[in-house]
């Protein structure tokens, strides 16, 4: 009966973010249209790091890890329930803005590190943008609190309508880019985060979720907050050292022109597949195997691993196959010419082989965090992070742009080793 509701929440969970995926295709589709893959594009991309790790770090649970097993636990208390989400709301708002404000500070040199050999013409554009999208941090985060809420309630599909907000944005602005600049693309990326995060209070009061009057809204309990520290801690820790692997990546790329875009662009095709799968899938299990305990949820994650592999294989089997198509369905129109599909199909193939490892280790960090372990994942990405960082600087010499997918390739199928090594031969899911 679980696995029937999962399934269920799957698919209507999948169904939504097909729709977020097509708008965000629609986003980056009309980018390539308008600017193609020169190097004032390049400068977009390049900043927009920040809101790819954003959701790279929701994607990967660094907010749901913690949140969502806490929230399931006081489900069913209404006053504990409400103040364990105002902490967990408050303590992210602080370390965000906290983090905000050093990168903030920090921007000539961040700015260096992403595009050190940028052309003097567009130095100060990289510096503005960066401080456009600085606030997005914040506001995807609590974006994150307020989504393992739901998910927590068993909500999964009307939350998820929230990057469309972002993607609508911004498609909105993109006729008047090319006389206002790429700025307006920045500003149009936060002010859709602003409007997802009124979204989720909506859905919040409107499905009696939890009263979020603002006489409740300043409540804090110490314990919980610990709780959640304490949790997210090995999560934060591991995916803090993630940002170094676009920042570098797109270091090894800096002088080539059109790289970076070409990996942008690879990446949203990367991403279509992860979103409405694995993601998708991962956001559903998590909820139920914070419910389940011991051998039931062990034999649980068992079945999801099989499920994802199951559908994973035949969706890498057609990117191998049609990744020319697809590339030029999506983006070959305006100033996205014939040799950037190339570039981009390319590497988009020997890309699409990640999605195994990526969605397998997806599901068994879920095991881990609905058991309150933190620390396995946390070995497992930092093993991960770091041979991929030192891979890839091999990879990108010898083989050029598709260096990068290689060295996430050996990455991924690295981590999905140790994760499973510890997930049954030491038997760490069964707590």
């Amino acid at each position: 009966m679980m696995l029937q509701k999962i399934i269920k929440s799957f698919f209507s969970l999948s169904a939504i973010t097909l729709l977020s995926r097509i708008s965000g295709f629609a986003k980056v589709a009309g980018i390539a249209c308008v600017f193609g893959r020169d190097a004032y594009v390049d400068v977009l991309t390049a900043v927009m790091i920040l809101p790819d790790l954003v959701y790279k770090f929701l994607s990967e649970g660094l907010i749901s890890g913690a949140a969502v097993p806490i929230f399931v636990k006081y489900k069913d208390d209404d006053g504990a329930l409400n103040k364990a989400f105002w902490t967990i709301f408050w303590a992210t708002a602080i370390v965000c803005i906290i983090i905000s404000t050093v990168l903030a500070l920090g921007t000539n040199s961040i700015c260096a590190l992403i595009m050190p050999n940028i052309d003097p013409l567009y130095e100060s554009m990289l510096r503005e943008l960066w401080l456009v999208l600085i606030p997005y941090l914040t506001l995807g985060m609590l974006s994150g609190v307020q989504t393992s809420l739901l998910n927590a309630k068993l909500s999964f599909s009307s939350p998820a309508f929230g990057p469309i907000f972002v993607n609508l944005a911004i498609i909105a602005v993109l006729p008047f880019s090319l006389d206002k600049g790429i700025e307006i693309i920045a500003i149009a990326n936060t002010v859709g985060a602003c409007i997802q995060c009124l979204w989720l209070a909506l859905l919040i009061r409107w499905n009696k979720t939890m009263d979020i009057r603002l006489r409740n809204c300043f409540s804090w309990d110490s314990k919980i907050a610990s709780d959640f520290i304490k949790a997210s801690a090995p999560v934060v820790a591991w995916i803090s050292l993630l940002p170094f692997i676009p920042v570098y990546e797109r270091h090894l790329l800096a002088s080539w022109e059109g790289a970076i875009a070409t990996l942008n662009y690879t990446e949203k095709l990367f991403n279509l597949p992860l979103g409405i799968i694995s993601i998708s899938f991962a956001y559903v299990i998590l909820p139920n195997l914070s419910i389940l305990e011991g051998k039931e949820r062990t034999d649980f994650l068992k079945k999801a691993l099989s499920l994802a592999c199951l559908v994973m294989i035949p969706v890498i089997a057609v990117v191998w196959i049609g990744a020319d198509f697809i590339v030029k369905i999506v983006f070959l129109r305006g100033n996205f010419l014939e040799k950037d599909a190339i570039a981009v199909a390319s590497l988009f193939r020997i890309y699409g082989v990640a999605l195994l490892p990526v969605s397998l280790n997806m599901v068994l960090n879920r095991g881990f965090f609905a058991a309150r372990n933190y620390w396995v994942p946390f070995v497992a990405g930092l093993i991960a992070t770091l041979v991929q960082l030192n891979v890839c600087r091999i990879t990108v010499a010898q083989h050029g742009i598709n260096g990068v997918a290689v060295a996430a390739i050996l990455a991924g199928f690295l981590q999905l080793i140790v994760l499973l090594f510890y997930s049954f031969r030491k038997n760490k899911i069964k707590q």
